[in-house]
């Protein structure tokens, strides 16, 4: 559950959410199980933070700073992830159909049981990332790069593969 002076930082908006991020480095914030359903984040600092079962579906998080944060279970479908850095993240069991998720970075991160379905991810940069069940169904990945990622059992225009991207 969400911390609620966390919460309640995050509802006064991204400015007011950054500063505070900048002067409390320290700090593990935790939106876990958050409603911020078609919000307005974009530019957001959310590195390390914890947004597991987040409901953040029609949500603009684009440029969005999420390294290393949990995304477990989280909601995100059809929001504005343009160029969100999702490095080291945890995506497991997400869901982010028919986001826009040009030029997104999950560089090292977990894909695990992910779903994708009708999203735009062209440009997007998954090396090193591990991937397991994860659905491309009908997802424009041109330009996508996967150099030494983990696929395992990937779905993609209904197919399945795996591969080891070494």
């Amino acid at each position: 559950m969400a911390d609620s002076q966390h919460l309640k930082i995050i509802k006064q908006g991204v400015k007011a959410w950054n500063e505070w991020r900048k002067d409390n480095m320290g700090v593990r914030p935790d939106l876990s199980g958050a409603r911020l359903k078609g919000a307005e984040m974009p530019y957001a600092n959310f590195m390390v933070t914890n947004l597991e079962g987040a409901d953040l579906r029609e949500t603009n998080l684009r440029q969005a700073y999420c390294t290393h944060a949990n995304l477990a279970h989280a909601k995100l479908s059809g929001s504005n992830l343009q160029r969100i850095d999702l490095r080291n993240a945890n995506l497991a069991e997400a869901d982010l159909s028919g986001c826009d998720l040009f030029e997104g970075l999950f560089v090292r991160g977990i894909l695990y049981r992910t779903e994708f379905t009708g999203s735009d991810m062209r440009d997007s940069v998954f090396i090193g990332a591990y991937m397991q069940e994860v659905d491309f169904t009908d997802c424009d990945l041109t330009g996508a790069d996967f150099t030494r990622a983990k696929l395992i059992d990937v779905k993609t225009d209904g197919t399945e593969k795996a591969s080891d991207s070494s």
